[in-house]
Order: structure tokens, then C-alpha cells, then sequence
């Protein structure tokens, strides 16, 4: 199944170094990485990989804001390493539309802290449950990806 042709209408975004382009890799089936993302990339369906300057730079908060506006669910990445949330709390929040899908990342590396993950996203109020993804646990992204494409389903 090329699952490309099945994720739609989705933003990935996280601070610099989260994870989101590796991730959309794996999830859309991409054989060519195209390096650091430096503005936003839209693939087929509108799947969407955000910079991750969008989220730690607070000057462009409403670049992502504009971004994310077009798209029905966000996917919050925040990696399993980090000792903070980026985002400014509520800042996912403000389209009251928007399925808001948290991430724990990088669950695979040697630092990685999923209770702390998990907490500072209850803290800024990204909604449970949170899927623990690494990239190489193919498992976890069909769990994920799972997920995502439940919430594509009409209702």
C-alpha cells in the first residue's frame, strides 16, 4: 500500500530537530530526503512538514498559524530528549477545528525521557493520548499513521 496516496490534510510540526521530516518520510514513503526544511513543504494530499524555526522563533508564530489553517489535524512532535515544549502553550489551539495528535519522538534515543515528554505536553495542553514513535520501530508508525488516517474518516 503506498501510503503517499492515503495521509491528507495533516501538518507536522516541532522545534528544530524533532523529527517531523524524518517521520513524514517513513509515513509517506519518500526515497529522497530533501534536507533541512527552510520553508514549508507540501506533499501530495496536503500533507505538510513545517520548519521547525516556526515553532522556536516567536517572530514566526503566525507563519505557523497561517500554515496550519488550511489543514484538519496538526501532529505536535515533541522529542522524547528535550527538557522543554517549544511551542508557546495554546498556540496549537487556536483554530478550535484542528484535531491536535501528539508525538513523543526519538523514543529510541539513550537520553530519551517519555514521562517528561508527557508531561510537558499535558502542561501546554496538547490532548491525550500521546504516541510514542522512533522511526526505526515500524510498529509505532503503523500505530500512528493508524490513527491518522482514522481521523481523515468522514464522521
Amino acid at each position: 500500500m503506498s501510503l503517499q496516496t492515503e495521509l491528507k490534510n495533516v501538518a507536522f510540526v516541532g522545534e528544530v530537530d524533532a523529527g517531523k521530516s524524518a517521520l513524514i518520510d517513513k509515513l509517506v514513503e519518500q526515497s529522497v530526503h530533501i534536507g533541512k526544511t527552510q520553508s514549508p513543504n507540501i506533499y501530495r494530499g496536503r500533507v505538510i512538514d513545517t520548519p521547525g524555526e516556526f515553532i522556536d522563533n516567536r517572530a514566526w508564530n503566525n507563519a505557523l498559524l497561517s500554515t496550519i489553517s488550511m489543514v484538519k489535524t496538526v501532529v505536535c512532535l515533541q522529542p522524547a530528549n528535550a527538557k522543554r515544549f517549544s511551542p508557546v502553550p495554546g498556540l496549537l489551539n487556536v483554530y478550535a477545528n484542528k484535531n491536535i495528535v501528539g508525538v513523543i519522538s526519538k523514543t529510541d534515543v539513550d537520553d530519551a525521557d517519555i514521562e517528561l515528554a508527557k508531561s510537558l505536553m499535558r502542561e501546554a495542553n496538547i490532548p491525550e493520548p500521546y504516541w510514542e514513535v522512533s522511526i526505526f520501530d515500524s510498529d509505532s508508525l503503523s500505530a500512528l499513521l493508524t490513527h491518522l488516517l482514522s481521523l481523515q474518516a468522514p464522521k
